[in-house]
């Protein structure tokens, strides 16, 4: 009984996540994957040739990876495999070697890489045609959330905590180890040891690549993002030379999908008189998964960043983030000269409902916070009544070790190159 419970419980969850159209897909692509998964153990595999690619798009560690100066130094063969034909002309006005993973040129170059490398999962390329290629898993966010095997609420704790024969066969990839895990700090690499079931010796300690233009001359940050961002980018990076102060609202996704700005009871029109009289901009940036419905057109002061637009080049561009359990606030961190301000207004059902955290939340998530929408305005007229972060270099040494003194350290391409 508790079996066909759990079965139960993953269509439902599947058909409410996904809808019916795409759950048909979601059919009809297993009964041509599987097939094709076994045939691609026989292609040869070149260990020179590289495959990388995320399933949000062009964006991410993964973006930041291929487009870093030592990746195109290599000497390696490297393509950006596309989840759409749309994002092709996208990623090629930057990278030529752009292909859409159902492309015959796509087909063709993930089934002869040796190597893939992404930010998620497999399916980031194409998990139907990694048979027999080192999957090297660059993921997207060090931070305090039990993740992966390690979760037992919500959803993904029941696809990876209950024995769900349906959740193995729809989601191979997510029981597919990677040979290597790109790492932070020791503390980050016994943590994701634990949370995808590989060796601390196939975890590798280097600088998130997203996280590398932090560290960038504001000049050298300019000319990426106008020889490399697509124009939604550039528009705002305009637009945020215009104002004295730059807040960015980041939250972190709900497992359900719901409003919840909704619940964080947030009056926007209140906020953005607030926000015109001190000439400033308040930037709302959510997961690409949350829903939200609210009319901002009055509210000249405030923008939502769309959910597809990569905003790492523009954090340095930012001088306040607000969030909550996000792993923005782990990398924000890494800019000493910046605030940040924790705004946890739903604690309780967050880690019941949707992740339950490996670290202690106050602990290893410091700094000033707020709970109601009226301590976040308190904040946004007046931020010097709100004590700064002492503990910043700890929470550094945390979650970044010795990375943060070296962000410019070549251990993953010599990982990667050195893979059985």
């Amino acid at each position: 009984m508790a079996r066909k419970t759990n079965i139960f419980a993953f269509v439902i969850s599947m058909m409410r996540r996904r809808g019916l159209k795409e759950t048909m897909l979601k059919n009809a692509e297993i009964l041509f994957g599987y097939p094709l998964y076994w045939l691609s153990y026989l292609f040869p595999r070149d260990r020179n040739s590289w495959v990388v690619g995320s399933e949000n798009g062009f964006v991410g560690n993964a973006k930041f990876f291929l487009l870093d100066g030592r990746t195109l130094a290599s000497g390696k063969h490297i393509c950006w495999i596309c989840a759409s034909k749309d994002e092709v002309a996208k990623v090629r006005r930057v990278y030529p070697r752009a292909y859409w993973r159902w492309s015959p040129k796509g087909l063709f170059h993930s089934l002869r890489a040796g190597v893939y490398v992404f930010t998620h999962h497999l399916p980031d390329i194409n998990f139907w045609t990694s048979g027999g290629a080192r999957a090297v898993n660059l993921w997207h966010g060090v931070g305090i959330k039990n993740i992966e095997f390690r979760t037992s609420v919500g959803n993904a704790g029941r696809i990876y905590r209950e024995k769900n024969l349906l959740a193995r066969i729809y989601m191979p990839h997510l029981f597919r180890r990677p040979d290597l895990m790109l790492s932070t700090s020791p503390m980050m690499t016994g943590h994701f040891a634990g949370c995808f079931r590989v060796a601390e010796q196939a975890c590798v300690e280097d600088m998130y690549p997203r996280c590398r233009p932090f560290f960038w001359s504001a000049g050298k940050l300019k000319d990426f993002i106008y020889a490399c961002e697509e124009a939604p980018v550039v528009e705002l990076y305009e637009k945020m030379q215009h104002y004295e102060r730059v807040y960015l609202y980041m939250p972190t996704w709900r497992e359900d999908r719901s409003d919840f700005i909704k619940s964080s009871g947030i009056d926007f029109a209140r906020l953005n008189r607030v926000l015109e009289r001190k000439r400033a901009l308040f930037l709302l940036k959510l997961h690409p998964a949350t829903c939200l419905k609210v009319d901002l057109e009055a509210c000249p002061n405030i923008a939502v960043v769309d959910k597809d637009v990569d905003i790492y080049s523009l954090l340095p561009a930012t001088d306040v983030l607000i969030t909550d359990y996000s792993s923005i606030y782990y990398d924000y961190v890494l800019m000493k000269e910046k605030r940040i301000l924790l705004f946890p207004f739903d604690y309780s059902d967050y880690v019941a409902q949707d992740r339950d955290l490996a670290f202690d939340f106050d602990t290893y998530t410091p700094g000033p916070r707020v709970h109601t929408f009226e301590e976040l305005l308190d904040y946004v007229e007046d931020e010097s009544r709100f004590v700064a972060d002492d503990r910043r270099e700890w929470v550094i040494g945390q979650f970044w070790g010795r990375t943060a003194e070296n962000p410019d350290c070549n251990a993953l391409i010599d990982r990667i190159d050195s893979l059985p």
